[in-house]
């Protein structure tokens, strides 16, 4: 058997084209805000998921609705509440 053949190993140790600074770190612990937070670009994105795979205006309105991302009367959605 030759040097090229059988499976690659990873080698042992941090990455040889990083430096410390660049080695990843744990992050930060998060608050029940933060776990049960939505950002508005996340309720934009889950609004456009929902009308790309929707049947028609009243399936949207329908899906959107139930899974709390449209607001009555200028209120905010329920999942930013």
């Amino acid at each position: 058997m030759n040097a090229t053949s059988g499976p690659r190993r990873r080698p042992n140790g941090p990455h040889p084209e990083r430096t410390a600074a660049e080695e990843p770190s744990v992050p930060a612990q998060r608050t029940a805000a933060d776990v049960y937070g939505v950002s508005d670009e996340q309720v934009h994105r889950a609004r456009i998921a929902v009308a790309r795979n929707s049947l028609d205006s009243d399936d949207c309105r329908e899906l959107l609705d139930m899974l709390g991302l449209i607001g009555e009367g200028g209120d905010p959605p329920p999942v930013r509440r």
